[in-house]
């Protein structure tokens, strides 16, 4: 499945739930809080088994909020790494 639908299905459970009440500064304060939950999974020296699950939990609601403003993440991410290709290392060290 491309990344595009799975952020529609994500966006249509989303709107089913009724979730979608929120500003978009709102919801990125929601992904804020995702990462804020990833982040207590990785506190000690490996992270938790718990942890995809919280990527997985970022992933969803940054497609959310793409989806829900019409944006075609997936143009976006390829124009991204192609973007950060011609950037090189931009004198950091490999």
């Amino acid at each position: 499945m491309k990344i595009n639908d799975i952020a529609k299905q994500n966006y249509e459970w989303v709107e089913k739930m009724g979730w979608h009440n929120k500003t978009t500064l709102e919801a990125l304060a929601l992904v804020a809080s995702e990462v804020g939950e990833a982040i207590n999974e990785c506190r000690n020296e490996k992270p938790t088994d718990a942890f995809g699950e919280e990527l997985a939990d970022i992933v969803l609601r940054v497609l959310d909020i793409a989806h829900w403003q019409g944006i075609d993440l997936e143009k976006e991410i390829h124009a991204k790494m192609q973007k950060n290709q011609l950037r090189g290392t931009r004198g950091r060290s490999k």
